[in-house]
């Protein structure tokens, strides 16, 4: 059991590592899609081999066992040595050193904890589930609180009290290969607490959390009865694909999506254990390190060839799909599972496991609203006469330095004592960028009602914010040439002190589209259009986003033909990006002619590349 535990630490730093390193990868080392994808995927290879190196040392003479602790310990410094660290160049470095020493644990683990691989990954997954959950999915590693100090604590501690315990023997070569291919599934989607959040704010993690905890189960006693395993792996893959086609293709969420997750991870880790038999009774005598490297390499090329997919505009939600086919086709060999040594008294286990259940599902279901705290004491909206607007173009919840810190976000959006709040660039699970929910923690930061519009896909768009009663929401697909995040324009009837407004959250893609069509120019009719049938209706009628057009475009000159006002007029030149040394205009707020505008100002500072906007508007009833 102490192996297992220390398998499982390992991996949970792994995965904390994780998700600050992809997101150093884009807004530090690149700048989102202004680098190109393969230079970022280079980078990152480049790390994932660095942690083949040691291996390479225990090959021509450094001791095995020393060096796996040694890796162990580096990672975990370079943790705690994260949580220290104000971003920049640093935290690039320092994530990119911990997930290569990481990886390198990960490869000398496969040679001296076979035994163990299976059971430590999944309860590596549960740790990750139940903590991410606990924390509203706002990662431990971004936290300067006593919330991520504690979880660091927890790591800390089981390293080091696990990491002298000695080897078991080798695991099978195709597990070591398929082990980290298979987090790819579980990061993306089937493992992930935001990405059941989307689903259900409150039920989805939860469902998460049950679904990893009973793959652990499985784990440990599934093989009691190999021969219902082993017919079970075909339909465990079967699933596993479909589910995660289900999951990935469509752009909406439906709620009986969550029936995929509880599904996926039982299947996940019921091909795991196949893929493991199938290792074992295959006449070769392939070394489990190499075969760890190579899923290492193999995981990083399809990481990254998935998230390309937004980039170059192939269906990158069909490589995972793939991948969980892939992983059927190396389990269902499998001809003995009897090998597998488990508890021959599973019944006291089972019940120490019910409770860790109870207590792990308690914490998803209400951790979040006790670590995340709001930042203000009384609603914010309905302080003033009119309606006060903010507009943000939030980066993903990412500042100019790389650090995610949305508690400083929700406050800059506080001080403008908000009735609405229009948000571009939301990213609510992508692993790509730390797998979090960043529209639902600034919810309950702002104790806002949060609106999504999906964009690129389901966890990627826009949205509204707003405590104000709220009508009829609607989210429209709009052609986005190609742009990276898809594009979509949000719709909501709010009402204040008796009137109601149409407000809408959008985000313009400057691309053009492959027979020269101007994309924005495009998209800016589509927009203007929804808004003038909007005001046709009889409300008054805001529009705020991410345009990515100045005053005077011929793009500009279409949002103001259908009767919109420019309503930071009053303050222009009013540029908003980049955030560190505005020079552009491209952030704005639209009003229809009776709404007057007053106070409009840009703020934010660099805790995004884009600076905010926010302006009041009032009706005549108003003044």
């Amino acid at each position: 059991m102490r192996r297992v535990v220390a398998v499982a630490a390992g991996f949970w730093l792994l995965v904390d590592l994780l998700r600050v390193w992809t997101p150093s990868l884009i807004t530090i080392f690149g700048q989102a899609a202004s680098t190109p994808a393969e230079l970022m995927g280079a980078f990152a290879l480049g790390c994932v081999l660095a942690g083949v190196l040691p291996r390479v040392g225990v090959r021509f003479g450094l001791p095995a066992t020393p060096t796996l602790r040694a890796a162990l310990l580096v990672a975990l410094a370079c943790r705690i040595a994260l949580m220290l660290t104000d971003g920049g160049e640093a935290q690039l470095w320092l994530a990119s050193v911990g997930v290569a020493a990481a990886v390198a644990w990960t490869v000398l683990a496969a040679e001296q904890y076979g035994d163990e691989l299976v059971q430590g990954f999944l309860a590596a997954l549960v740790l990750a589930a139940v903590t991410h959950a606990a924390l509203g999915t706002w990662a431990a590693v971004w936290r300067d609180d006593p919330w991520g100090w504690a979880l660091l604590a927890v790591q800390v501690v089981l390293v080091l009290v696990t990491v002298r315990e000695e080897p078991s023997g080798p695991a099978p070569a195709r597990l070591a290969l398929a082990l980290l291919p298979a987090f790819l599934i579980a990061g993306v989607w089937a493992a992930n607490p935001a990405r059941g959040s989307v689903v259900s704010e409150a039920g989805g993690p939860m469902v998460v959390v049950l679904a990893t905890m009973v793959a652990v189960v499985l784990a440990r006693f599934a093989p009691l009865r190999p021969d219902l395993v082993r017919r079970a792996l075909p339909v465990a893959g079967g699933l596993l694909a479909v589910t995660s086609a289900l999951v990935l293709v469509p752009l909406e969420t439906p709620a009986w999506s969550v029936v995929a997750y509880a599904l996926a991870m039982p299947c996940l880790a019921l091909l795991l254990l196949g893929i493991g038999q199938v290792g074992r009774t295959d006449p070769g005598h392939r070394s489990p390190a190499v075969a760890a490297a190579c899923g290492a390499v193999l995981w990083v090329v399809l990481f990254f060839a998935y998230y390309a997919g937004y980039d170059l505009g192939y269906r990158a939600d069909l490589l995972i799909v793939a991948l969980a086919l892939a992983l059927v086709g190396m389990a269902v060999t499998s001809r003995d599972l009897s090998a597998i040594e488990v508890d021959a008294s599973p019944r006291p286990a089972l019940r120490a496991g019910a409770g860790t259940i109870a207590i792990a599902l308690m914490a998803a279901l209400f951790g979040p609203y006790v670590t995340v705290a709001a930042v203000v004491e009384d609603d914010i909206s309905g302080a003033g006469q009119g309606l006060r607007v903010v507009s943000w173009n939030l980066r993903m919840g990412y500042g100019m330095d790389g650090e995610f810190d949305p508690r400083a976000v929700a406050a800059q959006i506080a001080d403008q004592d908000p009735d609405v709040v229009l948000l571009s660039e939301v990213d609510r699970a992508w692993l790509l960028n730390g797998g979090q929910d960043q529209l639902a923690i600034l919810a309950r930061l702002l104790d806002m009602e949060a609106h999504f519009g999906p964009a690129a896909d389901a966890v990627w768009g826009d949205a509204i914010l707003t405590d104000l009663p709220v009508g009829e929401v609607r989210s429209r697909p709009m052609d986005s040439f190609g742009a990276v995040t898809g594009a979509q324009v949000l719709s909501a009837t709010i009402t204040k002190d008796g009137q109601d407004y149409d407000v809408v959250s959008t985000h313009v893609q400057p691309h053009p589209s492959k027979d020269g069509e101007d994309g924005a120019l495009a998209q800016a009719l589509v927009i203007s259009g929804l808004a003038l049938r909007l005001h046709d209706s009889g409300n008054p009628t805001v529009v705020g986003g991410d345009f990515n057009l100045e005053p005077g475009d011929p793009s500009w000159d279409v949002m103001t033909g259908t009767g919109l006002r420019d309503a930071l007029a009053e303050a222009r030149p009013l540029p908003t990006s980049p955030a560190d040394r505005p020079e552009q205009q491209i952030d704005h707020v639209f009003a229809s002619p009776e709404l007057k505008a007053s106070d409009p100002v840009a703020f934010g500072g660099e805790l995004s590349d884009h600076r905010g906007v926010a302006v009041t508007l009032t009706t005549d009833a108003d003044a």
